[in-house]
Formats: structure tokens, sequence, C-alpha cells
């Protein structure tokens, strides 16, 4: 469902191809969390975005934020870098303030399906939402962000996301022994760098606005941490940045450069998931929405100098949202961050490189109990005029599981692009390994030019246009019934695509039942007699079934929203319900009794 906002009339704000390159901002560090019991806000507030620059985007603008709750008033732009400590027990709770659904998504984290805070996840306005769990997670940089079916776009481009940092000091030898050597000092030589683009409007009123309801092809900007062209100062030091490509579409062909605009050297020592196992030298990395990476500079002996980190979009492949032809030539290559090098403050205990770091984790092919194919598609469907991106021909359906992988099994999916887009693959609930990329040509790619896909653990890869890409996977724990609210979610995280069905659902199940469940629709999940009439309806609606105590009667759209719950007393037959305040079109009956459930649809004329 599209969203429409009938009282903002809006024009655009010129920005990157009109305007000169001012780098007059500090740049924005989030504050830090490092407790377990953490509560964060979700909140409208108010943030600049170019607070010394010339233009007119140097003013306050309406944006959504992750609120420190002990610390009110400290974020008004994306949210509060949260530490976590592998295998501490986190208790954290989120409270929505907006005026509308939202949930807080852990992206990459290995959680239980009940605190993954997915579409089910649901937190309403003014509601508080208390997930547990304990952190299974080796070091990574992670993040995260809303999830809401339908909304998931726009709450991010309004300003709703945060880094993660999982740490492990004590723990485990390997890990921790890393912990020590690499920069650890957040926001002195530990930074955390969010990339994002986002298109302002100016609304009936004439004030500037996120342009949050619609997609764009130019008059966009470029942001680091949500601030335009940032100035960052770093010491004279090992440095270790962590990044992020947090956007709802675009792509990021990252370098460091040198003031002349030449390379300079980076190393990688990290992905989605945690290390890889070896540094490389990068001189460029291709990241799509949701990836991570994190790579060490040398800047000791360069006090004074001044580096940069560039999009090279020159450098991003063709059908890749976010390069030049997908955005009416707008997108040129530019400088997105600005680091200015001070004076030295440690001495880091790294002489040179490469270095050898912990050993990978990737489970052995003889592991392997299953195979399975996702296809991506671009298909016609009743409920768009245009094709739409989809998984397997099919659009989500918050009632339906589309896959069951069985607890303890270890699985090798491919993911066939069979469209003219790039389109970023994410899954919830684990991390996975790539084990091979047969490329459009039908080529495979030569995995030691690709360290960033095949060394270290994902959990977000690109999946460019033609490309088939495998991976392998692991599903030990957190076994379950059959059942959509049991489910984790894989999808595309071009949020527009998320939005619009190109998503689907999977249970770790617990093998508790006979024979092995495929997938479940709604109907099978019905163990009560519910009947019901007619069907399409229009005025007046029957429910035919029998329960000696009061129930609770459930009206659900497609994409998951509670439109309508109803207080039934005891029956034994018919009863009339009033359609009243009801949409038409479909939607999804959800009857809880004290003797079972019945789950049915019905349309509405």
């Amino acid at each position: 469902m599209k969203l429409f906002y009938p009282t903002l009339l809006f024009f655009v704000l010129s920005s990157v191809g009109l305007r000169a390159q001012e780098f007059v901002n500090d740049i924005l560090i989030p504050p830090l969390i490092t407790e377990d019991d953490y509560h964060l806000n979700v909140i409208e507030t108010e943030h600049n975005f170019n607070p010394n620059g010339s233009d007119t985007l140097n003013t306050m603008v309406k944006t959504f934020a992750f609120e420190d709750a002990n610390n009110p008033g400290t974020t008004t732009i994306l949210g509060p870098t949260l530490t976590w400590n592998f295998q501490n027990d986190l208790t954290p709770s989120v409270t929505n303030n907006l005026s509308e659904v939202t949930t807080c998504h852990w992206h990459g984290a290995h959680v239980p399906q009940f605190a993954d805070g997915g579409p089910h996840q649901r937190i309403q306005p003014g509601d508080t939402w208390n997930p547990f769990f304990e952190v299974l997670d080796k070091p990574a940089t992670m993040w995260y962000h809303p999830h809401a079916m339908d909304l998931t776009y726009r709450h991010v481009q309004m300003g709703l996301s945060g880094i993660i940092i999982v740490q492990d000091p004590i723990v485990d030898p390997d890990q921790s022994f890393w912990h020590d050597i690499f920069p650890t000092d957040y926001g002195v030589d530990d930074f955390p760098l969010i990339f994002q683009t986002k298109k302002f409007m100016r609304d009936s009123a004439g004030n500037v606005a996120i342009q949050a309801d619609a997609g764009f092809k130019e008059d966009y900007y470029y942001m680091v941490n949500g601030i335009v062209d940032p100035v960052l100062n770093a010491p004279a030091d090992m440095v270790r940045i962590r990044l992020l490509n947090g956007d709802g579409k675009f792509a990021f062909n990252l370098q460091v450069t040198n003031e002349d605009g030449s390379p300079f050297p980076a190393q990688l020592i990290a992905t989605d998931a945690g290390y890889v196992t070896r540094t490389y030298r990068k001189d460029s990395i291709l990241m799509s929405p949701g990836e991570r990476n994190e790579m060490l500079l040398d800047l000791r002996g360069l006090q004074g100098r001044t580096l940069y980190i560039r999009n090279s979009v020159a450098g991003i492949p063709a059908g890749i949202i976010g390069n030049s032809a997908l955005t009416n030539n707008y997108a040129q290559d530019r400088n997105l961050l600005k680091i200015v090098v001070g004076a030295q403050n440690t001495i880091s205990p790294i002489i040179g490189f490469p270095l050898n770091l912990p050993p990978s984790e990737e489970p052995p092919l003889t592991q392997v109990t299953r195979k399975r194919t996702k296809t991506l598609r671009r298909d016609r469907f009743d409920v768009s005029n245009t094709p739409l991106y989809n998984i397997d021909s099919t659009l989500m359906d918050m009632m339906v599981v589309n896959d069951v992988v069985k607890v303890d099994s270890t699985e090798l999916w491919t993911i066939d692009n069979k469209t003219d887009r790039g389109h970023p693959w994410h899954i919830h609930d684990t991390h996975f390994w790539v084990t091979e990329i047969i490329d459009a040509d039908g080529s495979p790619l030569n995995e030691a030019d690709y360290p960033e896909l095949f060394d270290g653990p994902k959990d977000n890869v690109l999946v460019q246009p033609g490309w088939k890409l495998t991976y392998i996977a692991s599903f030990p724990d957190f076994g379950t019934q059959v059942a959509p609210d049991s489910s984790y979610m894989y999808h595309c995280h071009i949020l527009p695509h998320e939005d619009r069905g190109m998503m689907g659902q999977f249970v770790v199940w617990n093998g508790i039942g006979t024979g092995w469940p495929t997938a479940v629709r709604d109907n099978a999940l019905s163990t009560i007699r519910m009947e019901v009439f007619p069907n399409p309806a229009r005025e007046v609606l029957y429910l035919d079934g029998t329960t000696a105590r009061e129930s609770t009667l459930k009206f659900i759209d497609l994409n998951g929203r509670l439109v309508k719950e109803l207080r039934l007393p005891a029956f034994d037959g018919a009863i009339e319900l009033g359609t009243s305040g009801l949409p038409s079109g479909m939607l999804i009956m959800d009857w809880q009794t004290h003797e079972g459930r019945g789950i049915s649809r019905v349309l509405l004329k």
C-alpha cells in the first residue's frame, strides 16, 4: 500500500549537482550505550543536516530518531550506538512515541524469533516492547532499524537507524586477543560511519521536509551519520572505521583517497557478521543497502594530512541502484567525508599487514542436509498496475510460511537473480558464507578478487543482475512450531522492494510432529470449526462456530496490520458481525477461543 500525505505540497530542493561541497560540518558521532538493560524511545524530533552550510538545508527538519530514554535530547537523527558483549543477557525495551506502528529489528543478530523485531513484533503507538535474549554473536558491526510492513522505507528515511557494536573482551581467546589489538576507543580511534541519501522538499507551509513517501532518481543529498559533507578529526594512529550502508536504495562504491584523489591503503578486517580470516587491502569496496564492513587506516606519521572517503560512482556496475545510468546521470563521483589527521594519541601494536585473523567458522559442505533455490523475479500481480520485484513469483503474505528449515541443520541456498537489477539479499536469524557466484555470463567469480564476499560471515549480500549466488548457513537453535507468527524474514534490502512484497518467511522447525511441512497457509492453522459467510460480503457477515467462553476476533489486512478487534460472547451457531469500519478488500479473520484457533479470509465489497 502506498502512503499519501495530502496536506503536503512538495517542491524539490536542488542539491548535489547544483552546489559546491563545503565540508564545514563536524561529523555527528552518536552517543554510546553500554548497559544491557537499555531503554530506547522512538521519537519525532527535528534535525539540521547542514548546520554550517550556506544552502537551504541549513534549517531544522522534522525527523524520527531512536533516543536513549535515560538521556533525552541527545539524538535528533539515527540512534545511540549500542554495545553488546558476547554471552551477556540483554533486556532492552523500546517505547513507540510515534503516532503510527513501528518495530525495532536487530539486523544481523542471531536471536529468538520473538526477539527479532521483524514485522510480527509490532509496537503500537504508546506501547513498549520488552524482548530478552543472550548475545550469541561474535564481534561484529550490526545495526538496528524499523521493519514494519509497508513502513520500513519511510521510517528509515525519516531517520530511524543505529549501529550495534558486538564485542568479546573476555570469553573467546581468539576474539578477545583482537579486541586488545584493534582500535576500540569509541569516537576517538573507532568510528561508526552510516552512509545514506535523502531527498528534501518544501511542504505547503514552505518548510523543508524529507521526501519519504516516494522513490527518487535525482536531486538527493549524500550524508554520513546524518550530516552533509562532514569532517572527521582522527588521530595520527591506527584507526578503525565501521562502514554501514544504511540507505534505503543506493549502493556506494567507497574509496579512501589522498587529497589528490589517489588511493590510500585501507585494510579490510571484517564483513557483516565478523572478522575475515586475514586482512586485505581494498582500494574500493562496493556496499549495497544493509551491508557492513570494517577497515583499518594506518594514519601514523600523517599529522596534518587530509584524506577523503569517496563514492566512486564510475565503479558501480550496471543494474545497481546508485550508479549514473539509473539516476538519470545525476550520480557522479564525489567525496562524502573529509578526514583531517591530528596528533598521535596512542601507540598501536600492529607493525604491518597482512595480519592473520581468527579462523573461519564456515560449516563444511559435508554437513549440508538440504539445498534450496530462491529466484528473484519481476512479475505482474493483481495488486499493482506495474510489474513488481518478488521472490519465487510470490509476494509477501504475513499469514504464509514460505519455507521450513529443520532446527540443527545446515543448508545450501542459491539466490538466482533473473531481473535486470541488483538486489541485496538479507536473511534474519543466521549468518552465511558465500561458496560460489556464477555471473551473468555463466562464469564463476574468482574468490581471491572478492574477499568481502567470500571470506567473512555475511547476512546481507548484493546479488547482481543475472548472478546465481550460493551460500551455506546453519540453523542450530530456536526451533519452534510451524506458524506465521514464528517466522523469520528473508528479503531484498532495497526497502521499497521489501515494502512492496519482495520478502518471504521461514520457520526454524523444532521437528515435533509427523512428516516434513514445506509451507503453511492460514487455513492450516485452524484447530476449530470456523465458517464465514457470505464471502464475498457487503453489509453483513456471519461467523458460524462454537465456543463456551468469551473469545476474541481480529480483522487483519494482508500487510499484517490489525484493522479491528472484537470481543465475542459465548455462542453456538452463527453470530452476526457488522462490517462497519472495515475497509473493502481482502481481510484475514483470526478467531481465538478457549477451545482453539480459527483462521479464515473474507473479501469485503
